[in-house]
């Protein structure tokens, strides 16, 4: 056959303003994809974010330092009632006195290390666990990303093939036109037959105009996938591999990264446990304290005094009845593990199902694809005997116009058939976790 081949690789030149679009093949925009894309920028800075909450967490850990200071001005120095025979007044009676100077000023630096807490050390590693999730979280999004990239790629290809082989179609119309026209000048055709070449050149310039428009809106959404401004321009090779895929093997791999988020969040949820329960042990910390108080008066009598003090101590902190409040809290963290639970078995049996799914679709269109590249073949071979039959005028012009139908029919079934097979084998990658290199 003259055929498939022929037009897949003429196609770049068939195509007008596409015939430079043969830049970027599908993996130059997936790796562009995974670096500019929105979505796997916004999951790399919450990874980041993630690495500075595990710094917080870790801070609480390590020695706090608080300093305090209190200047008061007393207007009317606060006083006190105490017993008069304090002063050898008599017994039963009271005097009011007021203790201290007008000006006070206090500073204090106090330093404290947790030694003991239980939820401390569960929050650590939980904090390290949530960076495993958001790596986790930034891969999902990667192979989403590559799956969108690659969907939206070979449905720009299917669409840009489907122009060249109008354009072809078009171009043999309106040879016929003007062949048609010159017998009908020499009474061979009638002016109908031209009128019928016309509606079908008509209909297929209508088609090539509402393909373009479509190609130029995937080649945009290929743009947005990629990180690439509308403004700019961006380059797609169009022309489809004709190399056939290798058929998914029955023996596989399953690496999706959906079972592994959930498995990473069943193990947080068991840590987050795991400090519920903490809250009922008491935590221990150490302190030190220096105190500096300055107390002064103006006037001329004017005096100041400076009486530091520094101790240390050991504090203890014993929630022993919070109101069942922990015990609320861990009855829900037990109901989402459960969930979990629930959610790993529904996802383990749509991941099966979506593989037993991809991969019969695969084996049906790879028997379509050598099924549709015969019939292909057998549609240009009636086309060009038709051609040369109308020539001959041994057939009217509605033969041609059928044949010309049934070549255009079946070089978009074998287009379609051929982006089928790729399209199974992209999600077979995806059922199985294979999309993108880890």
């Amino acid at each position: 056959m003259k055929t498939i081949r022929w037009f897949l690789s003429t196609t770049l030149l068939l195509t007008g303003a596409l015939a430079q679009a043969q830049d970027y093949t599908l993996d130059q925009l997936i790796n562009k994809a995974l670096t500019n894309n929105f979505n796997v920028q916004t999951a790399r800075l919450d990874e980041i974010k993630t690495e500075a909450q595990i710094a917080e967490v870790r801070a609480s850990a390590r020695p706090q330092v608080n300093l305090s200071g209190d200047y008061r001005r007393y207007l009317k120095i606060p006083g006190q009632v105490i017993p008069a025979s304090v002063f050898g007044g008599p017994e039963g009676s009271y005097s009011a006195v007021a203790f201290g100077l007008p000006y006070n000023l206090s500073t204090s630096v106090q330093a404290t290390q947790q030694l003991y807490n239980q939820s401390l050390m569960i929050a650590t590693k939980a904090a390290k666990a949530s960076r495993n999730l958001s790596a986790l979280q930034t891969q999902k999004v990667k192979e989403d990303v590559a799956y969108n990239v690659s969907a939206t790629y070979y449905n720009l290809q299917t669409t840009a093939q489907q122009i060249a082989f109008l354009r072809t179609n078009l171009a043999s119309t309106e040879r016929l036109i003007r062949i048609t026209d010159l017998r009908r000048q020499n009474q061979l055709a009638q002016g109908i037959d031209v009128d019928r070449l016309q509606l079908s050149k008509t209909s297929s310039q209508t088609q090539i105009e509402s393909l373009q428009a479509t190609y130029n809106q995937l080649l945009n959404a290929l743009k947005y996938l990629t990180g690439t401004p509308q403004t700019d321009s961006l380059q797609v090779r169009t022309a489809i591999e004709e190399t056939i895929p290798v058929a998914p093997s029955s023996e596989y791999t399953i690496n999706r990264t959906d079972i592994q988020l959930l498995d990473q969040q069943k193990e947080i949820n068991g840590l987050e446990q795991r400090n519920v329960k903490a809250g009922f042990v008491p935590t221990v910390s150490a302190y030190g304290v220096a105190n500096s108080s300055v107390y002064a008066i103006g006037g001329d009598n004017s005096y100041i005094k400076n009486l530091p003090g520094y101790w240390l101590g050991l504090q203890l902190n014993w929630n022993v009845f919070d109101g069942l409040a922990r015990k609320a809290k861990l009855s829900q963290k037990r109901i989402d593990d459960q969930r979990l639970d629930v959610q790993l078995r529904q996802t383990r049996e749509s991941i099966s199902m979506d593989i037993a799914n991809s991969r019969n679709k695969f084996l049906v269109e790879q028997q379509n694809l050598s099924t549709n590249r015969g019939q292909v073949a057998l549609a240009e071979k009636v086309y060009t005997q038709t051609q040369l039959q109308f020539k001959e005028g041994t057939v009217d012009i509605t033969d041609v116009v059928q044949a010309e139908t049934s070549l255009r029919d079946a070089q978009n079934n074998y287009l379609t058939t051929l982006v089928n097979l790729r399209t199974a084998e992209l999600d077979w990658k995806k059922a199985t976790g294979s999309l993108v290199n880890r």
